[in-house]
């Protein structure tokens, strides 16, 4: 049996729990409307025979000159009967006491109602009797009332129930459906996300533990000489710091998903940091013939974390240097009350169908800037850069590519956390 959706048993649910409380109220309306036409009729009842009482206690006689009966539907009709059950006076066609002898003798007691189809008839009734002095002589009063009209009230209720019920349900769970659709969409893309994310570190850690493996197998197959060996193990070593940084990295993208990701401000300048950074990478520029340096930033004071942000801005020199040309300058800028720390290259710049998720974790651009690396390096970049309450940008300028962390300028006696 195929396995349910989560869209669809949220609906499922939604649907069991709404015919519930359909029925529900249903059966309390229908309940309520059956209550309110019993007292509106025995209230009619009471009306009706405290209206014939007081004509019984008066002297006056008639009622079967007061109207038609039961030929006019929902029309109360009446009898006067004696201690004995016999008829003094009655509404037209009806020729038969409505009361049983017992049912007389029980008026003495008092008033009551009873229900039964009216004599000559095919309705039910509900009657009201009650007893009545009559200068010393015992009359019984019964007064009557179709409910032909109460039970067609209550008959439409029940269509208009079992159909309207039904329909509300099925628009109802439908509207729940695309509701359920629309809310499940973030957490769709959220899970496909992850698995993407899954699936390019899985292929990344793949590739590193592939060749450590052939190094290693490659220097046990048979006696190697000591320079052959330790070439093998320059090598090995090689692709284990690679895996280290790479699970460094894949670690910072988890912690920050979970809003886990530590930072322990404290007062820099700009220009401490781009030193620091600078001389991490000047010899492996002037290897490749290029140069790295920072422009001026002692007059900008930011309250970061040092480690995280030599972090971000080496990722930054560390792209500059791989993919770009000439000179790598860091520039810090300080504008609308935000603090700006810039690394531009010369190079050919980014793709125009990279640059929107140049800064996606494992994002490849095109060959102006080759597919080496795991593609972390922008996506370190960002993560450091939200986790300090800013953000990271990229662009292409007129001489290269401008990559740049954008941050708040935040009071340093509140940055501890």
């Amino acid at each position: 049996m195929p396995r349910l959706t989560v869209r669809l048993r949220l609906t499922l649910a939604f649907a069991g729990a709404m015919a519930v409380v359909l029925a529900v109220l249903g059966v309390l309306l229908f309940t309520r409307m059956e209550s309110a036409l019993d007292n509106a009729v025995e209230r009619n009842l009471r009306s009706r025979g405290d209206d014939v009482a007081a004509l019984v206690q008066h002297g006056g006689i008639g009622l079967s000159r007061g109207g038609s009966g039961l030929s006019e539907e929902g029309q109360t009709f009446a009898q006067v009967l004696d201690r004995d059950g016999s008829i003094v006076d009655s509404t037209a066609e009806l020729d038969q006491p409505l009361l049983s002898s017992a049912e007389v003798a029980r008026a003495e007691s008092g008033p009551f109602f009873v229900e039964r189809l009216v004599p000559g008839g095919d309705e039910m009734a509900r009657l009201f009797v009650m007893p009545v002095d009559l200068d010393g002589l015992r009359r019984v009063v019964v007064v009557g009332e179709s409910l032909e009209a109460k039970e067609d009230a209550l008959e439409n209720l029940l269509t208009l129930l079992l159909i309207g019920g039904p329909l509300l349900l099925v628009l109802s769970s439908g509207g729940a459906y695309l509701l359920a659709g629309r809310a499940l969409r973030p957490v769709h893309a959220a899970l496909a996300r992850e698995r993407r994310f899954v699936a390019d570190a899985s292929h990344e850690l793949r590739t590193p533990l592939a060749a450590l493996r052939t190094e290693l197998e490659l220097a046990l197959r048979r006696e190697r000489r000591p320079e052959e060996l330790h070439a093998a193990l320059r090598s090995a070593a090689e692709e284990t710091d690679r895996l280290s940084k790479l699970a460094e990295d894949l670690l910072v993208l988890a912690r920050s998903q979970d809003g886990k990701l530590p930072v322990r401000r404290e007062r820099l300048h700009a220009g401490e940091v781009f030193d620091t950074v600078v001389a991490r990478y000047r010899e492996r520029a002037m290897a490749g013939g290029r140069s790295v340096r920072g422009e001026s930033g002692d007059g900008v004071v930011l309250s970061a974390d040092r480690v995280r942000l030599e972090q971000a801005l080496g990722n930054l020199v560390d792209n500059a240097l791989r993919y770009g040309r000439g000179e790598v300058v860091l520039v810090s800028e300080q504008r609308h009350g935000r603090i700006e720390l810039h690394v531009r290259d010369e190079g050919p710049g980014f793709g125009a169908d990279f640059l929107p998720h140049a800064f996606d974790p494992f994002a490849r651009s095109d060959p102006a800037r080759s597919s080496e690396g795991a593609g972390l390096g922008l996506a370190i970049v960002d993560v450091i850069a939200r986790a300090h309450g800013g953000s990271a940008h990229a662009t292409n300028t007129a001489d290269g590519a401008d990559v740049w962390l954008e941050l708040p300028i935040v009071p340093v006696k509140s940055a501890e956390r």
